[in-house]
């Protein structure tokens, strides 16, 4: 049985609920929350990193965060969204990304810039969740920076 509301949110919504759940995603990898990006992406998640295999399922998504935030002592992820095309319980978003990696030692932070794609799925509560994501994200020089 179905348990959506009797009327289902309209495009314009469900855009808002996405990019609440961008911003939501943000602001956690800013904390280095695990468990709270862990809410945000769907059991059967499949992510694919630049240079590195899939990542398959929520185990192995908190696996590589876990390695990943300890080794900076402050990580800023920003998007820029800059379609979302919602159809159905499917939704498919892309933009521009970037990284900025502070190590702990203080040395000139490193930057990483792309653009990504994310494809959601909407849950039976409504909600959007993470289903599928890659991007390519490169260093930047200084120059290339600029």
């Amino acid at each position: 049985m179905n348990s959506f509301p009797a009327s289902r949110p309209s495009e314009i919504e469900d855009k808002r609920a996405i990019q609440k759940l961008t911003e939501a995603w943000l602001a956690a990898v800013r904390r280095k929350d695990i468990p709270a990006l862990m809410n945000l992406i769907t059991e059967d998640v499949v992510f694919l990193p630049p240079g590195v295999p899939p990542v398959r399922g929520k185990a192995a998504v908190e696996a590589m965060f876990a390695g990943f935030f300890p080794q900076f002592s402050s990580i800023e992820q920003t998007a820029a969204t800059e379609e979302v095309i919602v159809a159905g319980d499917w939704a498919f978003a892309w933009g521009s990304e970037t990284f900025t990696l502070v190590p702990p030692t203080g040395i000139v932070p490193i930057l990483l810039q792309g653009k990504g794609m994310s494809v959601l799925r909407r849950q039976s509560d409504g909600s959007w969740k993470f289903a599928r994501g890659i991007n390519n994200l490169l260093p930047q020089t200084a120059q290339q920076a600029r």
